[in-house]
């Protein structure tokens, strides 16, 4: 299938679409609450509360790390209770912080604690509980699927701001962004009456095969449900290949994220407005819904190991254009189109990258561990901007070193074998390996 996958099939997900929907709007929702859309409600909640914004802000890296320790407790909870139970109760918790602390932050407290629960269930969420469902249901489409699901993301960082900016003008901001509070807690009631942990309970078959394909091509996928992972955490953590899975999207997170976030500092630095440079940002989350399904379909198409290499070597191609810009200043125009292309990849290889070394049957239990790994790299990019603004001045080195690393990320990859620990593909004892 993955070299014939053709676009129309790609979209054909049956009651799998539920769990797009889902996907794609928690993680347009959790931006409205810890990403883009604190561009628009910091300055209103630190206005209305009295707060300092610098400290505020800085409270988003103390909630990264606190997220990080939380994914171990969710993860065990997605264990005993399943992930469709797991999402619907996280997204509910998200709502209420949203509501009850969030928007009604008195003291920095009060706002560091919504925001370490926000970004622990919207996080988690995704991640933990509907990452390795979208596994389980799309074994085969994985990586289009995963390509789908990220769009939440690019469509957050296209709309939110006009749209925070827009309810500004009906009402005050503990009113009219309550609307997330809310969407947030439908999508988690939405959650737990439409999803299923796996297809065979929703009548489906995986990737929406026939009954007929289903048993010739997916026999080993029905033992799953019997199957109990051997993987614990002093042997994932002692295997090359935890740390490889985890390095590799922690790398392309780190530099997206130390790209994306001072975008327009650096934009501007290069001779853009501040009006110009704020629409590049929009223009690259639009041109991002094309970006992740296309990664996607590129990942299911070609395999995620060329994929992966692809992806790293395009957006390598957009910093370096970014870079040259100060050299010809048409160069940043095309630096914004790479980039924005490239938005929803990092999501995108977090769940499809450790996915294709560890395979279905051990996926979800390995990434337990993976993703709070990765998760933590992502989150030194505010150190790494930082250092080198103290340094230099610019964010010129910055970028260097995001280049390096994704250049860096194609050499691991290259040398990486796909597939190594996925136990349908080498059923033999792993200690064998």
């Amino acid at each position: 299938m993955e070299k014939k996958l053709m676009i129309k099939e790609s979209f054909n997900l049956g009651k799998g679409w539920n769990l797009m929907f889902f996907a794609i709007l928690a993680m347009l929702v959790t931006n409205a609450g810890v990403n883009d859309g604190l561009n628009i409600a910091l300055p209103q909640i630190a206005k209305g509360a009295g707060l300092n914004y610098d400290l505020c802000l800085s409270m988003g890296t103390v909630a990264g790390f606190v997220g990080v320790a939380m994914m171990l407790v969710i993860a065990k909870f997605r264990d005993k209770f399943g992930g469709r139970k797991v999402s619907s109760a996280l997204f509910i918790i998200f709502g209420l912080t949203y509501y009850f602390l969030f928007l009604r932050a008195a003291n920095i407290v009060m706002y560091a604690i919504a925001q370490c629960i926000m970004v622990s269930c919207g996080q988690g969420c995704f991640y933990l509980c509907t990452g390795p469902m979208q596994s389980d249901w799309f074994p085969k489409k994985r990586g289009v699927v995963n390509g789908i699901s990220t769009i939440g993301a690019n469509i957050g960082t296209a709309v939110l701001a006009p749209l925070m900016t827009f309810l500004l003008t009906v009402a005050e901001y503990k009113t009219s962004f309550s609307l997330f509070a809310i969407t947030a807690i439908v999508l988690g009631i939405f959650a737990y009456i439409t999803l299923r942990d796996n297809p065979i309970e929703a009548g489906m078959y995986p990737d929406n095969v026939s009954k007929e394909v289903y048993e010739t091509e997916y026999k080993q996928l029905s033992e799953k449900d019997e199957y109990v992972s051997d993987w614990t955490i002093p042997k994932m953590l002692k295997c090359k290949e935890v740390w490889i899975a985890a390095i590799v999207p922690g790398f392309i997170t780190l530099g997206l994220l130390g790209i994306i976030t001072q975008f327009v500092k650096r934009n501007m630095a290069l001779g853009l407005s501040n009006g110009v440079a704020i629409s590049a940002m929009t223009i690259a989350g639009l041109v991002g819904i094309i970006g992740s399904y296309a990664i996607g379909y590129m990942d299911t198409k070609l395999g995620t190991k060329k994929a992966c290499m692809i992806y790293c070597a395009v957006f390598a191609t957009g910093i370096l254009c970014n870079l040259l810009a100060s050299l010809w200043m048409p160069l940043v125009y095309v630096s914004i189109i790479i980039v924005g292309f490239s938005l929803g990849g990092s999501t995108n290889m977090s769940l499809s990258f450790p996915a294709s070394i560890f395979g279905v049957l051990d996926y979800a239990k390995v990434n337990g561990v993976i993703f709070p790994i990765n998760y933590c790299i992502g989150c030194l990019n505010f150190a790494v901007n930082a250092a080198v603004m103290k340094f230099t001045g610019s964010l010129t080195g910055a970028y260097v070193v995001y280049l390096c690393l994704f250049l860096i990320n194609i050499v691991i990859v290259a040398i990486t074998e796909e597939g190594k620990w996925d136990k349908l593909k080498h059923p033999e004892p792993a200690n064998n390996k």
